[in-house]
């Protein structure tokens, strides 16, 4: 028997492909959301399907504003309702004080902030007197160790950060809010294999996280009925090196 219906943003690939799997054989139905990964998002997909659960898919840019609505509305016609979101999506480009502009401001803002708000919003809105749900956002450890670097997605993690804790307190006790504070957990486009596993030695516990280790933590809190407005930090310690510069410029 299913244990409801969960929708993943940016599910098909890297961290959120993780999480879908370990959701789908934990017994949830899947919708797995992706902006321009079909051949991804039907390949997670056929893979749920073969563990034995339930899962579609769902094409939208979370740039656009009505996007939220369009997935709470197309879950709840394949499934009835929802249990749950993960807002795990994310917009992450490189910029500083010196090269922001507003368009990259506001592209990271919408992603990253705002589509989770209206994503949250549309999910309170559809649920019955009775109903409840609980939403996951995929954070950063950045929030605990802030540097200049990825200026525009780092505020962005600040403001999705705020929205748990508001929402938390401002839902409860029908949906819950909670948070997943990922370390360094695969590599970037721009960063070597030897810089890479050296961010991952550095490490207080000398090993960075996996995707697997993610997709645990929200799985833990999406079924964790007495915790609400907590993140939970998954990044083996990565947090309390105190970096001056994002890992990226420290590694290589």
């Amino acid at each position: 028997m299913s244990r409801g219906a969960v929708l993943v943003t940016g599910g098909a690939k890297r961290i959120g492909r993780r999480i879908s799997l370990s959701l789908a054989r934990s017994g949830y139905d899947v919708i797995i959301h992706h902006r321009n990964s079909p051949d991804e998002a039907e390949k997670t997909v056929a893979e749920i399907h073969a563990i034995g659960s339930s899962a579609i898919c769902i094409q939208a840019d979370l740039s656009n504003s009505s996007s939220a609505q369009t997935l709470i509305t197309a879950s709840i016609k394949k499934y009835g309702s929802l249990q749950g979101i993960v807002n795990n999506a994310s917009m992450f480009v490189h910029d500083d004080i010196d090269s922001i502009d507003t368009d990259k401001w506001d592209s990271h803002m919408d992603v990253n902030a705002k589509a989770p708000m209206l994503l949250i919003r549309a999910l309170k809105l559809s649920l019955s007197e009775r109903g409840n749900a609980s939403v996951v956002n995929v954070l950063d450890q950045k929030i605990f160790e802030p540097n200049p670097d990825y200026l525009s997605y780092t505020a962005s993690r600040y403001a999705l950060l705020g929205l748990t804790d508001a929402l938390a307190r401002g839902l409860a006790p029908q949906i819950r809010v909670n948070a997943v504070a990922p370390g360094h957990t695969l590599a970037s486009s721009e960063q070597s294999e030897a810089g890479f596993a050296r961010a991952s030695a550095e490490t207080p516990l000398g090993f960075g996280p996996s995707p697997d280790d993610i997709a645990d933590a929200v799985n833990y809190l999406l079924s964790a009925r007495a915790v609400t407005g907590q993140v939970l930090f998954v990044d083996s310690g990565e947090r309390f090196l105190a970096r001056a510069r994002d890992v990226l410029f420290e590694t290589e």
